[in-house]
C-alpha cells in the first residue's frame, strides 16, 4: 500500500503529463493557423486579379483618333478630298465633297468613333460641274456593267414573266368550268380578271426572286397595299357602283327589255354595265341611273310577271242606281280586247262627292297578247260609250247662272245622246315600237351588256 507521499507525487506527475498535453495541442494549432493564412490570402488575391480594374482606361491619343479616322473615310469616294485634325478628341472636318447627302452623314459617322468629343463639319459641296458629274458618270458605268453580267439572269427573269402571262391568258380563255358552275358573265369576267392577275404576279415575284431582289418585293406589296388604300378611298363610288352590278347581275331583278320602275324613272332595261343600269323610257330616251343607286331603290318589274291589272276611276250622278253603272260597265270591259276574262273585271264604290259618286274600274291584261295601255286606253273608251248609250249621268263641276225674266222660265232641252252606235274594234296589240329601237341600240352599242350571256 502506497504512501500519501507517494500519491501526491504521482498526480503531480500526471497534472504535467496533462499541462503538456495540452501544450502540445495549443502548439499544433498555432502551427495549423500560421500555415493557413497565406492560403487564404492568396485566393483573395486570385479573386481581386480576376476582377476588373475600376480605375478609367486611358483614352486614345489625338493621333490615333485622326489616324483611325482618315483609315476609314479613306476607303469612301465621297470623302476622297476631306482633311481631318483632331485636338483634345475635337474632330474638324474640311475640304469638298460631291454630294450634301454625304457631308451629313460623315458627321454621324465619325461622332461614334472612340474617344471623339465633338464633330465640326465645315466641308463644302464641290460646285465643280466636272467633280459633279464625273461620280455621277462612274456609277452609271458600274450599273451598266453590272447589268451586262447579270444580262442572262435578266433574261431568263423576263422569259419566266413571258411564260405566267401566257398561261395567265389561256387560263382565264377556258370556258367549261364557269358553264360548269353556271356562272352569270359580270361574275366569269370578275373571277378571270382575278385569275388572270394573280398569275401574272406570281411570274413576277418569282422574276424578282431570280434577280435576287426580294427586298423589292416587300417594298412593291407594302405600296400595293397603301395604294390600294388610297385609290378605295378616292374611287369609293366607282367601286361601289361595281360591287352594286355584282350584286344585280346575281340577283337578277330585271332582265334585258323587262319594262320597270326605278324610283321616278320608268322605261324598258337595255344595258347593265360595271356602273349603271341604262333604261330606254317610253319615250325614246336613254336613262343612265348608277348602280349603287338602282341596288338601294325599289324596284318595280312590270314584266317578271305577264298578268297585269289596270284602272281607272269615273265620277257618276248621285241619283244614278250603281247596280247597274256596274252592270254596264263590266259588260262593257269584257267585251273589250285585251281584257282577261279570267280574273274578270270589277267596279268598287270609291268616295261619295258633292255633285257625284265616284266609281273605278279594275281589269286584268296578259302583257304577251295585248299592249297594258292601249288596253286600258281601249276600256275607258268603251265605258264612256256604254254610259252615253245608257244615258248615265256623269256630272261636271260646273255651275250654271241662268236669269229668268219675270215668271218666265226657258229651260234648254237636254240634248239627246246617241244610240245603237257600232263599237269599232281598235288597236290592242302589243306595241314592239321600242324593240326594233332597242335592238338597234343594242346592235351598236359598244358598251359590255351583263344581261346577255357570252
Amino acid at each position: 500500500m502506497k504512501s500519501k507521499g507517494e500519491i501526491n507525487w504521482l498526480g503531480s506527475i500526471a497534472g504535467k503529463i496533462n499541462r503538456g498535453k495540452r501544450w502540445a495541442a495549443y502548439g499544433l494549432i498555432l502551427m495549423l493557423l500560421w500555415a493557413c493564412p497565406p492560403v487564404v490570402f492568396s485566393a483573395n488575391e486570385t479573386e481581386n486579379a480576376a476582377k476588373p480594374s475600376d480605375l478609367p482606361l486611358k483614352a486614345p491619343s489625338d493621333s490615333a483618333i485622326e489616324k483611325r479616322i482618315g483609315s476609314v473615310i479613306g476607303t469612301i469616294d465621297d470623302f476622297q478630298n476631306v482633311k481631318i485634325d483632331v485636338r483634345e478628341g475635337v474632330v474638324r472636318l474640311s475640304g469638298k465633297t460631291p454630294r450634301m447627302e454625304a457631308s451629313e452623314n460623315v458627321t454621324k459617322m465619325v461622332s461614334r468613333f472612340e474617344g471623339v468629343v465633338y464633330v465640326d463639319n465645315q466641308i463644302q459641296v464641290e460646285t465643280d460641274v466636272e467633280a459633279r458629274v464625273k461620280p455621277a458618270l462612274d456609277r452609271v458605268r458600274q450599273y451598266l456593267v453590272n447589268a451586262m453580267q447579270k444580262l442572262p439572269i435578266i433574261g431568263v427573269a423576263l422569259g419566266v414573266i413571258l411564260i405566267f402571262w401566257i398561261i395567265s391568258r389561256v387560263a382565264t380563255r377556258w370556258e367549261l368550268p364557269y358553264k360548269r358552275l353556271g356562272l352569270n358573265r359580270l361574275l366569269r369576267n370578275l373571277i378571270r380578271q382575278l385569275l388572270r392577275k394573280g398569275i401574272f404576279l406570281l411570274g413576277v415575284v418569282l422574276a424578282l426572286d431570280i434577280l435576287d431582289i426580294t427586298a423589292l418585293v416587300g417594298a412593291l406589296l407594302g405600296t400595293a397595299g397603301v395604294l390600294g388604300f388610297a385609290i378605295g378611298f378616292a374611287f369609293k363610288d366607282i367601286v361601289e357602283n361595281y360591287l352594286a352590278g355584282l350584286l344585280l347581275s346575281i340577283r337578277r331583278p330585271f332582265d334585258l327589255n323587262d319594262l320597270v320602275r326605278i324610283e321616278s324613272h320608268e322605261g324598258r332595261v337595255i344595258r347593265l354595265t360595271s356602273s349603271e343600269l341604262i333604261l330606254m323610257t317610253l319615250e325614246g330616251n336613254h336613262v343612265r341611273i348608277p348602280n349603287a343607286a338602282v341596288f338601294k331603290s325599289f324596284i318595280s318589274n312590270y314584266s317578271i310577271n305577264p298578268r297585269r291589272r289596270f284602272d281607272f276611276g269615273v265620277g257618276v250622278g248621285v241619283n244614278e242606281d250603281l247596280v247597274d253603272v256596274q252592270a254596264l260597265g263590266c259588260s262593257a270591259l269584257r267585251t273589250t280586247e285585251g281584257v282577261m276574262a279570267e280574273p274578270a273585271p270589277f267596279m268598287l264604290v270609291e268616295e261619295l262627292g258633292d255633285y257625284n259618286v265616284l266609281i273605278r274600274f279594275f281589269g286584268w291584261v296578259d302583257q304577251r297578247k295585248a299592249d297594258f295601255g292601249k288596253v286600258r286606253s281601249e276600256a275607258i273608251r268603251r265605258i264612256k260609250m256604254a254610259l252615253d248609250e245608257a244615258r248615265v249621268d256623269m256630272p261636271e263641276p260646273i255651275q250654271t247662272i241662268r236669269l229668268q225674266r219675270g215668271s218666265e222660265a226657258r229651260l234648254e232641252p237636254r240634248r239627246p245622246r246617241a244610240t245603237g252606235r257600232e263599237i269599232q274594234t281598235m288597236d290592242v296589240s302589243p306595241d314592239t315600237q321600242l324593240d326594233d329601237q332597242i335592238h338597234e341600240d343594242l346592235a351598236a352599242a359598244h358598251e359590255p351588256n351583263l344581261l346577255i350571256e357570252a
